[in-house]
């Protein structure tokens, strides 16, 4: 007798979503993937090629977390939800089977915690005996399992599906272990007791740790701030100020590694970086201290230490110079976050399981792909788990970043769905465009709400689609959204983005447009004006505004007439300076007929930060 199983691990909120600091997001990531492995690898020891999620592919094996492998931390190509079809003479087989799977997540996790707890975190102020206590609350993990009747494995795979939706709502709510009254909450969930109480007085500890002054962690946030290499988890900061360095010559970034790498093995605030092949080679250090904003509010550079006066001082010096010759880094970067669509809809047109199994092969063999694609565009994938990804984007090369992994994952599932019947998947990609020195849960919400804008659910044409969602620190939010079949837009915000990178665009088109819709609004009152006069005003306008306005202002006549020498198309197919500035005028007025000029007004806006590479860029936007 068969039985189709799904086993959901948990939570993603305190594992994941939980966090402060890049390592929280990237450790995160790797244990629910780690304890996920642990899971899929007992199902499949119990019965060989019972798996259908993940793909029998996959690598079962537990990662070490202290493992020399630069990459053997965060590659999390695990999915939180493992589903395997096992043969048992009853059902109360299958429940050991699964038990056995539960107690394997939960074993492998107390590995991890053991592991760090004694290479790693010995000798700290923690409070170990309410240590010991939070062990037991940080796993959640449920399971459901269905008969699976010859040929009815659709139907069955639906059912499951809704048997284990049930089952997560209905919560054990096993009493908490740490009950202890009269302490402060971890700043990164708020649900546990602090255990770093005591390391408050102790400035080493709290430094080891990356503890502000008012942080506290419990269990999960001491795990995810010493498991594994500090140098295999890219921060943020690093990814952002990519751009910037490889814009500098070889002799600069000489210059820079000179002046920075006493912030790592002398000073000790900054850290190296080699993860991610090594991507980041040509200067393997974080990027915090790039920003001399930073430099200055670090206290560690103020110490009675000659050598820290005197690394500041030079790195300051350094930086000046730099500055003064290539511009300074934009502090601002992406993450993206991805999601495929209707992929619900393919599963439940599987009537087989060599049906899933073809599809969870699909999906491996993309999430392992999404890694390179990542890469080379400057980023660090974060978390490839199916259909699932989070990563870290530069600014300048998010967008095409995007595109490609959309058309990756359509291209991975069309084979796929045409047999099936069904419609094809499709990818929705969020970008949260946000300062590296937000808490990490903040841009993690904003990429979240990137997200699901770009699902749409409600709208007319969800799914399928772009969502880019721009906080500055100033306080302003800007969201835009376009479906992936609409070429013609993204391919005008391209150019937009093409057009202010090259100097083509005027800075002040921005407020221009959005001027003219504060000016115009009136125009879509349709009691006063119809439709079509209502876009004519615009369009009339809009030619008035672009008359005006200083296109390529910094050209001459005879460097208008040349082409971008960066621009990789066949000779013959190559634009002259002086035809692109025409071609951004004309799609300028096919989308001010297009969209309201509120959304062109942000549209021009998120080009610009995207086509950013220094903070001449932008201009006098908040770059602090």
């Amino acid at each position: 007798m068969e039985y189709l199983v799904a086993i959901s691990i948990g939570p993603v909120q305190s594992l994941i979503e939980a966090g402060r600091r890049s390592q929280d997001l990237w450790c995160g990531s790797w244990l629910l993937s780690e304890v996920s492995r642990a899971v899929a690898l007992s199902l499949h020891e119990a019965q060989n090629k019972c798996l259908v999620f993940p793909s029998p592919d996959v690598d079962l094996q537990p990662q070490d977390p202290d493992s020399s492998d630069p990459e053997a931390v965060i590659e999390a190509n695990i999915a939180n939800v493992i589903r395997a079809v096992i043969h048992a003479d009853n059902p109360e087989q299958v429940r050991r089977i699964v038990d056995d799977a539960k107690h394997a997540a939960k074993a492998r996790l107390d590995a991890i915690i053991n592991q760090v707890r004694e290479n790693k975190l010995k000798g700290f102020s923690v409070d170990w005996p309410r240590f010991e206590q939070q062990k037991h609350d940080i796993l959640e993990t449920y399971a459901a399992w269905v008969k699976l009747e010859p040929h009815k494995y659709g139907d069955a795979s639906k059912r499951l599906g809704k048997l284990l939706a049930a089952r997560k709502q209905t919560k054990d709510f096993s009493p908490i272990q740490d009950t202890q009254s009269g302490l402060f909450k971890s700043t990164l969930d708020g649900a546990n007791n602090t255990l770093t109480n005591k390391v408050r007085s102790n400035k080493e500890q709290r430094q080891q740790l990356g503890l502000s002054e008012r942080e506290e962690l419990d269990i999960l946030g001491l795990i995810k701030r010493k498991a594994g290499h500090f140098e295999q988890f890219t921060p943020f900061s690093r990814v952002v100020a990519e751009p910037w360095l490889q814009s500098l010559s070889s002799e600069q970034l000489d210059k820079l590694k000179k002046c920075y790498q006493p912030l790592v093995d002398e000073v000790k605030l900054a850290t190296r970086v080699t993860g991610n092949e090594d991507k980041y080679e040509d200067f393997p250090f974080d990027g915090e201290y790039l920003f001399p904003s930073r430099i200055e509010q670090e206290k560690g550079l103020d110490k009675d230490l000659d050598k820290a006066k005197e690394t500041k001082k030079a790195l300051l010096n350094c930086l000046s110079t730099i500055g003064n010759e290539s511009g300074s880094p934009v502090p601002y970067g992406v993450l993206l976050k991805a999601d495929g669509d209707r992929m619900g809809e393919l599963l439940s047109e599987a009537q087989e399981t060599k049906h899933s199994r073809a599809i969870s092969k699909a999906l491996h063999q993309f999430a392992t792909k999404v890694r390179s694609v990542v890469r080379e565009h400057g980023g660090h994938a974060i978390y490839t788990g199916g259909d699932d990804v989070l990563a870290f984007l530069p600014l300048n090369t998010a967008l095409v970043c995007a595109k490609e992994l959309a058309d990756l994952f359509k291209q991975s599932m069309k084979a796929l769905a045409k047999p099936l019947g069904a419609e094809c998947p499709t990818l929705s990609v969020g970008l949260a465009v946000g300062h590296f020195v937000q808490p990490m849960r903040q841009l993690r919400h904003r990429a979240i709400q990137a997200e699901k804008l770009a699902k749409g659910n409600g709208l007319e044409k969800p799914r399928n689609a772009l969502a880019i969602q721009l906080g500055i620190r100033s306080g302003h939010e800007i969201a835009w959204r376009c479906r992936w079949d609409d070429k013609a837009t993204i391919s005008t915000l391209n150019q937009f983005v093409a057009g202010f990178s090259n100097g083509l665009l005027p800075t002040r088109i921005m407020q221009d447009v959005l001027a003219m819709s504060q000016n115009l609004k009136w125009t879509q009152d349709k009691d006063k004006v119809d439709e079509e006069t209502g876009a004519g005003i615009r369009l009339s306008e809009m030619e008035r505004m672009l008359t005006r306005a200083s296109f390529a202002h910094q050209y001459s006549k005879e460097q208008l007439e040349k082409t971008d020498p960066e621009d990789k198309r066949p000779k013959d197919e190559k634009l002259t300076f002086k035809k692109q500035v025409d071609l951004l005028k004309q799609q300028l007025r096919e989308q001010a007929q297009a969209q309201s000029l509120d959304e062109l007004a942000n549209m021009l806006r998120i080009a610009r930060w995207l086509s950013a590479r220094t903070t001449a860029d932008l201009g006098k936007e908040d770059m602090s």
